[in-house]
């Protein structure tokens, strides 16, 4: 059986087996307020992550944007414009589930800026939703497509 070379839920590279993967449309929201980003931190790996995930069957993808968003932060966005597309492999190991991914990133604003509490978060891998300096994001601190992400991170 093919093996896939992906990271996994602890930013480890391992090999699965190609029968394992599934398809996952995901969009995720890049949330900008006077220099400030909505971070979250992954639960596996306390890497920061950004608010968004999969799309459901049958569900638009800023629908399901827009719902991602409410469940990890609480706010109520606006999506203004596509700034990246990312083909991905990804195992999630808690649930044995295995993910061939295209990512979505999208610049937002918030309609409110009060986040959730962190017992709100309605999220099997994120947490802790926050305001986040841009300046003080480093690319080590992002949990994948790092390269990518600290590039338009900084551009903002």
């Amino acid at each position: 059986m093919k093996k896939i070379k992906c990271k996994n839920n602890f930013g480890e590279i391992v090999e699965i087996s190609a029968d394992k993967f599934f398809f996952r449309p995901s969009a995720y929201g890049l949330i900008l307020n006077d220099k400030k980003l909505v971070t979250l931190r992954n639960k596996g790996n306390g890497k920061l992550w950004f608010p968004g995930g999969g799309i459901e069957i049958g569900e638009k993808l800023e629908d399901g944007l827009k719902r991602e968003v409410e469940e990890e932060t609480g706010l109520d966005i606006e999506i203004k414009k596509m700034v990246l597309f990312k083909e991905n492999f990804f195992y999630y190991q808690p649930l044995d589930e295995a993910y061939h991914a295209f990512l979505l990133f999208f610049l937002c604003t918030s309609k409110n800026n009060t986040l959730i509490s962190d017992e709100k978060v309605d999220d099997l891998e994120s947490e802790k939703p926050r305001w986040t300096q841009i300046k003080s994001i480093k690319k080590e601190d992002i949990g994948d497509l790092e390269d990518d992400l600290f590039k338009i991170i900084k551009s903002l």
